[in-house]
């Protein structure tokens, strides 16, 4: 359970760091944005797209370690 708890921690902490990031994409240009994009891998997502899988992820998790 320990190791379940510490991958729940370092989720969270993800979590808040593709929010974090999320929040300082939204405030790039247009032009910024399209730039920062350019230069990511093809199968990156923009940090918008990210971010809402992870919440619902961690979510997830949460429900079903608290049902347990």
């Amino acid at each position: 359970m320990t190791e379940l708890k510490d991958f729940v921690y370092e989720l969270h902490r993800y979590a808040d760091q593709t929010h974090t990031l999320k929040d300082k994409y939204e405030k790039l240009t247009d032009d910024e944005k399209e730039f920062v994009m350019s230069t990511a891998p093809e199968d990156i997502e923009t940090p918008n797209q990210q971010h809402h899988p992870v919440f619902s992820w961690l979510e997830n998790l949460q429900n079903q370690i608290d049902n347990s």
